[in-house]
């Protein structure tokens, strides 16, 4: 039996980030905007260390990646105010770069990713990239955008290949899927809002089964079906959501970009199925095959239900 204890603060702190990524990618004015991001900001802070029983190291480093970033796009969206068209840009693409976590200001992300909650990298993995890569999306030349999406898909690839923190090979998987993100945000609002619940689903199981097997007063099938269900969807194999949300990208993009996110994602796989093999699957093996049986067999159910509902939604 798990007691879930949600303190008001946390509510209030959630309710706030939400809050100000709604008022972020909803604004048509360039101080809703920023006012947006700034409330999202404030609200994660909280969320970071509630209690403070975290060390404050990966919220202090997160506090001044991102008040650096609010501080490049303040002063871009100024200078664009007074018709300083081209500091104007760059400044804020540079302060958005920052901010979102992605290529060529990236290198922030798994230190602080290490450290953190599993409940913050979560968040910090899937919902704090959502108005800074609309944003993005917006302002970056194709071209630009295009050697964003190669090098985070590269870097994510590469990169997670001889991780052994779950933490720092998930957030060098998010620059992989990010890649695919973008991709999908360049050529439909509506694939890039699939391919981001789908990848939100993935990490948030992933990583409620991995802090599940911190507990010694839950057992292993839980953790290992929520993880185990986490990881096939992110590895993006059939029949689950992941393979049908890349394959949704794959349909509606028209650029050779695609190609690089496709070797990233075969790439990734290596730290994937080591992952998979050295954790999940160890502690499957136990007497109680039956309660593993039925579990996975619903996981498997809900993702081909699922995929069919999204292929409907789309013809």
């Amino acid at each position: 039996m798990v007691s879930f204890v949600v303190s008001p603060m946390k509510l209030v702190s959630l309710g706030v980030m939400l809050i100000g990524t709604i008022l972020s990618v909803s604004s048509e004015e360039l101080v809703g905007v920023w006012l947006g991001l700034e409330l999202n900001l404030y609200g994660f802070l909280v969320i970071m260390n509630p209690d403070g029983h975290y060390s404050p190291e990966p919220c202090v480093k997160y506090f001044v990646v991102q008040s650096t970033g609010s501080i490049l796009m303040l002063v871009g969206f100024v200078s664009l105010m007074e018709q300083h068209v081209v500091s104007g840009l760059v400044m804020s693409t540079a302060g958005t770069v920052l901010k979102s976590g992605v290529f060529p200001l990236h290198s922030w992300v798994p230190s602080i990713i290490k450290n953190s909650s599993w409940l913050a990298s979560g968040l910090m993995l899937t919902w704090q990239k959502v108005a800074p890569l609309v944003f993005l999306s917006m302002i970056l030349p194709s071209k630009s955008l295009w050697v964003v999406i190669v090098s985070m898909a590269g870097i994510g690839a590469v990169g997670g290949l001889n991780q052994n923190s779950v933490r720092v090979m998930s957030a060098y998987s998010s620059f992989v899927h990010t890649s695919w993100m973008l991709l999908g945000l360049t050529w439909s609002s509506v694939v890039f809002v699939g391919y981001f619940a789908v990848y939100s689903l993935s990490v948030g199981l992933f990583f409620y089964g991995c802090s599940l097997m911190n507990k010694m007063s839950m057992g292993s099938q839980l953790s290992s079906a929520a993880s185990g269900m986490g990881l096939l969807m992110l590895m993006g194999m059939p029949p689950f959501l992941g393979f049908l949300a890349k394959v949704l990208v794959f349909l509606m993009s028209g650029s050779p970009v695609i190609v690089a996110c496709i070797m990233g994602s075969v790439i990734s796989l290596k730290f994937y199925i080591d992952f998979f093999y050295s954790m999940v699957m160890k502690s499957l093996v136990d007497k109680n095959k039956v309660e593993v049986k039925a579990i996975w067999s619903l996981v498997i159910y809900m993702n081909i239900m699922g995929g069919a509902l999204i292929l409907v939604s789309f013809i």
